[in-house]
């Protein structure tokens, strides 16, 4: 098992374990005491990094949760401002309203 690495420090992953997985979870303690997690991908790239925790417990469940919703998760892209279109009677643009349609 990986050891535990303190949060804003320079250490690396055990490079063994991410070769052999898609991705890692890493659970660190902060400098502050906290508990917090990051998702790392199987080359050991930081893809997330979770809010704080007071306890190990906590930071576990959080880990848990992640997992199980990342598994399911929709793509909610806010990236693209709202498209504008004109009305054919009255030659004004107008701001379509709505979340994105680009992934379904």
């Amino acid at each position: 098992m990986a050891r535990m690495a303190r949060a804003g420090t320079d250490e690396a992953p055990d490079s063994r374990i991410i070769s052999t997985m898609t991705g890692t979870f890493e659970l660190v303690v902060t400098t502050g005491g906290d508990f917090e997690f990051r998702l790392l991908s199987r080359t050991g790239k930081v893809l997330a990094v979770s809010g704080k925790y007071k306890d190990k417990n906590a930071a576990v469940a959080g880990i848990r949760d992640a997992q199980e919703c990342a598994a399911m998760a929709l793509i909610n892209d806010r990236t693209t401002p709202p498209s504008l279109t004109m009305t054919p009677s009255a030659g004004k643009r107008q701001t379509q309203q709505g979340p994105s349609r680009w992934f379904g």
